[in-house]
């Protein structure tokens, strides 16, 4: 995951100034931003053809600052320097920011199995319903989901033969709700087919303000169809050696939050952490045996990931 796309126009000293502090180095077609290197007459004479529109940060020379400041270009958009101190801040001011709507679906994964998917969708979807409409989607077929919510709604084979025209009204038949709980659909034994999670999602996204789904682990094709239909992804990890390979190819990206399952690791893999969910098993046997939501340690962490989401959720 980058932090924008840049063009550059420059020699190679600017290029790699730029691809060093991360930022992406991209055709004017696709960048956000343009730098132009003033010190390179050949550079500056190709800004002039730059779109009006696109945001660009100029490099002079000390001698020229005010020079070019007298012909009008604002201070801000210009340094003296490709040193990453300065050239870094200057292109983050730079940088759009992204307007993004407010969530309506939530897509929890992780990079293997075992890391608490499940515990945290069903304490997240808990947490939520008490201030917004939520459906729980359970993707993997298992019925942990609705075992931890305490309810028993239809497996998926009632949904497959409805499919291509399924209704919100056919999927509420289907679905099972606890009192003052989030509505949840999908029961065991059978995971649902591509085509009846799609529709599920969309016919409940409908009528829900938010959808909370319990993905099967990120390289499975169904969590690649949910990554897709999702407008936040949660991704739970650990710290071995499968967990590094899967998220090296899980295409991060703005949207995902990452969340180190029983660890305190501000990254894994070179990717930065959301989060992290402490270990607290005297919590979780608790939670168990009661079918309830889980408290201590995790919970206070479920409590703050569930208060983001509702922000999120209801954010203009």
């Amino acid at each position: 995951m980058t932090p924008g796309r840049v063009a550059v126009l420059g020699g190679d000293q600017v290029r790699v100034a730029v691809a060093a502090l991360g930022f992406e180095v991209a055709d004017v077609e696709r960048a956000q931003i343009a730098v132009v290197d003033a010190r390179d007459r050949d550079a500056l004479a190709r800004a002039a053809a730059l779109p009006a529109a696109l945001p660009r940060l100029t490099i002079v020379a000390g001698e020229e600052q005010a020079f070019f400041a007298a012909l009008g270009m604002d201070p801000a958009r210009m340094v003296t320097s490709v040193d990453a101190a300065i050239v870094g801040p200057a292109l983050v001011a730079l940088m759009p920011v992204a307007s993004r709507g407010a969530t309506r679906v939530v897509s929890i994964t992780g990079s293997r199995g075992g890391v608490g998917r499940t515990l945290l969708a069903a304490n997240l979807a808990r947490r939520v319903a008490k201030r917004l409409r939520v459906c729980a989607i359970d993707a993997t077929g298992s019925g942990a989901l609705a075992w931890w919510l305490r309810v028993s709604p239809k497996p998926w084979s009632d949904i497959e033969a409805v499919a291509n025209e399924l209704t919100a009204e056919q999927l509420s038949l289907v679905a099972d709700t606890e009192t003052d709980g989030p509505r949840v659909i999908g029961g065991p034994l059978v995971a649902p087919s591509t085509a009846a999670l799609t529709a599920a999602v969309r016919v409940a996204s409908a009528a829900h303000d938010l959808l909370i789904v319990d993905a099967p682990i990120a390289c499975d094709p169904l969590a690649h169809v949910l990554a897709g239909a999702a407008d936040r992804r949660m991704i739970l990890t650990y710290e071995d050696p499968w967990s590094e390979l899967v998220l090296d190819t899980a295409n991060l990206a703005e949207r995902d939050w990452l969340i180190a399952s029983q660890s305190k690791a501000r990254t894994v893999m070179r990717h930065q952490t959301f989060r992290s969910l402490p270990r607290d098993e005297g919590s979780v046997s608790a939670a168990i045996a009661s079918r309830s939501p889980v408290a201590g340690a995790l919970g206070r962490a479920y409590d703050e990931l569930a208060e983001l989401l509702v922000i999120d959720a209801t954010e203009a």
